[in-house]
């Protein structure tokens, strides 16, 4: 089994990687990726210790990009890319970019927000967090869910699960929890040529948890015909069985790569273990067999 889609500190998961790494080696994954968000800062950390010390499987770099598409937010997934030459695209992109900066703008907007909705909310003097490693939606969501008497005051599919919180309401235009993201992170295009200039793959994350999309199907069929991905994430932990089976087929059918992973975040998304997701999740290693660099 394999596990190609997870998080460490360096973005929004809580696990050092060390403790990554030891966690895959007990499951006995054969294959891991480390997805973090808009950076390589895991594997900059790897390359000054000795992996085998504690995973003995095999390791292909891995980044997600969030990447603006059509005033809304997508991710991709780049695998098997030069690390140093994907550093100097991340440096040069993210350089007046800074996170803290960002991630200070987004808390301000969703705590109005949620003070507009009529919620109860600590107030901002005693919040104790770090935007230069916090992620001001992950903070807000859980201080929503610390107030009983919001879960009256909210969508029932809002107060139930983060992702529908930040793929559904974050990305809806009309809410007033839309946060556009569109002139903070690179566009569809300039993501994957990144990914490509650095002698990656592209593939796109999770297409079926994107809520705003009310047509997945439309969607995936639109990215592939008009982007220049690899393939698509066939295996995820919030992809139903029919899901999956559909983009498997779909990718299949259209000559395209496959990947899949839990999406694993430690602590932050709790429910969602390494390599087995929500209990059940198999991601077989033969999905990559046709790509993966021996």
């Amino acid at each position: 089994m394999i596990d190609l889609h997870i998080h460490t500190h360096y973005s929004d998961g809580t696990d050092s990687v060390i403790e990554l790494l030891k966690k895959a080696e007990n499951l006995n994954l054969e294959c891991i990726s480390i997805t973090d968000h808009d950076n390589c800062k895991a594997y900059k950390e790897l390359e000054n210790i000795n992996i085998k010390d504690y995973y003995s499987g095999k390791l292909i770099n891995g980044i997600e990009i969030k990447c603006a598409f059509k005033g809304r937010l997508i991710e991709v997934l780049g695998y098997d890319y030069d690390l140093n030459k994907m550093n100097v695209w991340i440096d040069e992109f993210y350089q007046d970019r800074q996170r803290k900066d960002l991630q200070l703008k987004y808390f301000n907007h969703l705590y109005d927000a949620c003070i507009k909705k009529g919620l109860e909310m600590m107030p901002k003097e005693k919040w104790i967090w770090n935007p230069e490693n916090d992620w001001a939606s992950v903070e807000i969501y859980k201080n929503i869910k610390l107030h009983p008497e919001n879960e009256t005051r909210v969508p029932e599919d809002l107060w139930d699960d983060f992702t529908t919180f930040s793929k559904k309401y974050c990305a809806d235009l009309n809410d007033d929890f839309y946060i556009d993201k569109s002139k903070d992170y690179p566009i569809v295009e300039e993501a994957i040529n990144a990914i490509k200039n650095a002698g990656g793959k592209v593939l796109v994350a999770h297409v079926f948890i994107y809520k705003w999309a009310d047509d997945k199907e439309a969607l995936i069929k639109e990215l592939h015909e008009n982007y220049d991905i690899d393939g698509f994430e066939c295996y995820h932990s919030n992809f139903s069985n029919d899901q999956i089976d559909y983009i498997l087929e779909y990718c299949e059918k259209n000559v395209l790569l496959k990947s899949g992973g839990s999406d694993y975040h430690g602590k932050n998304k709790p429910g969602i273990e390494l390599k087995v997701g929500k209990g059940n999740l198999q991601i077989p290693r033969d999905i990559i067999k046709n790509w993966e660099k021996m």
